[in-house]
């Protein structure tokens, strides 16, 4: 059977400067994919008619035009007119959708305009799906066998009206095959040499499944994934190759699952009962805070000390000044002796602790800038290793944050063997 082709046209002026984001087609993408569908395309264009037409268009060669933004009260919401234009048709009054920008402005208890009246005004030719969401209409129109779905662009009324309306609609009319995808979570192994290590499996993958690479800071996530009728010759093909590739690199995987590192952490350290605590200097909390955005995160972490300023370390954490005055603050001597003094201070299992230079400047020869020393401590005493992370003062705070969850994570598992 013929595979539904599903195009999509973000409208906008605000996502072509960068003032928004568009997370509307990033959404579409995923939820799609998960349904069986395939997005074979998104454009991205700004407020004018010229540019609506040519992407209509150039949209011609669909199944289904997803169409996002464009729809409000305001002058430059000039969709539908140009809609009116593409498709030979005229504004009319729509009297439910009249009755719906009412019904929801009496339960916000907000006072209707004439603006929000006009919103009632569709295209003659669409059939009008109800927005229970917001004031704004979405539209199902077609042309020559091509069928034109449009929805707000506020991210919250689009998601509602394409779970609610589209999907639904779209299950009953165009054909989906079977889609499903498997995320493995790698660290410690830069892209190229993760690629080299499973190159003979992944040219071994049979044609239904596809292999990608998605670097992001300290990590590799590998996303294997694919498209087949039979769903179960899928599924179980997909855990047959991941089983293979995870005896390939067992060494570099910390999840089986799209999951960020400090919450294998969390996992693991909820499981053995331990807990932990940070002492941050060039990460500057930022480790504290990744975790205590994970729901129960109060269980296993104790706290952090952001010794920022030198003289805090040894205030707080009993870095000694000799140490410090003959080692340098970035230095193993003295994030070992952070990571010893926060374990200490905080009660806790294990301590993490950063030092390091972040930049721009600050730099020597001797610890340029993007060097990080990072230290865990335990029972059986401390470790730490040395870093380089670059020169940009995010990029670095990332990848150190990144570093200090995966020392942790094998100082747990090693802790537990012992």
């Amino acid at each position: 059977m013929k595979e539904t082709v599903i195009k999509n046209i973000s409208i906008g002026d605000e996502l072509l400067i960068g003032q928004v984001v568009n997370t509307n087609a990033a959404w579409l993408g995923e939820r799609l994919s998960d349904a069986g569908f395939q997005l074979n395309s998104t454009l991205t264009i700004g407020d004018s008619e010229k540019a609506i037409l040519d992407a209509f268009n150039a949209c011609m060669d669909a199944d289904l035009v997803l169409v996002t933004g464009g729809l409000g009260p305001t002058a430059d919401d000039i969709t539908k007119p140009t809609v009116c234009k593409f498709f030979e048709t005229e504004l009319e009054f729509c009297q439910e959708a009249y009755d719906n920008i009412v019904s929801l402005f009496n339960r916000r208890g907000f006072q209707m305009s004439e603006r929000n009246r006009g919103q009632a005004m569709l295209p003659k030719s669409c059939e009008y799906i109800p927005n229970t969401y917001g004031t704004a209409p979405c539209m199902w129109i077609e042309k020559n066998g091509v069928a034109f779905a449009f929805m707000p662009g506020v991210p919250f009324e689009m998601k509602g009206i394409f779970t609610d309306e589209l999907l639904p609609r779209m299950m009953e009319r165009f054909h989906a095959i079977p889609y499903e995808k498997r995320v493995i979570m790698t660290t410690g192994i830069g892209e190229s040499f993760l690629a080299d290590k499973i190159k003979d499996w992944e040219e071994a993958l049979p044609d239904f499944l596809s292999l990608a690479y998605l670097p992001q800071y300290g990590m590799v996530r590998l996303r294997l994934s694919g498209r087949h009728e039979d769903a179960r010759l899928l599924h179980e093909t997909l855990n047959d190759e991941v089983a293979k590739l995870a005896a390939l690199i067992p060494d570099y995987i910390f999840a089986m699952q799209d999951q960020p590192i400090e919450r294998t952490v969390f996992d693991l350290l909820i499981n053995k009962g331990v807990t932990f605590a940070s002492a941050e200097s060039c990460t500057g909390g930022n480790i504290a805070h990744v975790f205590t955005l994970i729901p129960g995160s109060s269980e296993v972490f104790k706290g952090t000390a952001v010794t920022y300023a030198t003289p805090m370390k040894t205030k707080v954490l009993g870095v000694p000044d000799e140490m410090i005055e003959k080692y340098g603050v970035v230095s193993q001597q003295v994030v070992e002796s952070m990571a010893t003094g926060v374990r200490n201070l905080m009660e806790s299992d294990f301590g993490v602790a950063t030092t390091g230079i972040a930049g721009p400047s600050g730099g020597t020869d001797d610890n340029p800038v993007g060097t990080v020393w990072i230290g865990v401590a335990s029972s059986s005493g401390a470790v730490s290793k040395r870093f380089n992370f670059g020169k940009d003062r995010e990029n670095v705070i990332n990848r150190a944050t990144i570093a200090a969850y995966e020392m942790l994570r094998e100082g747990i598992l090693a802790n537990s063997l012992s």
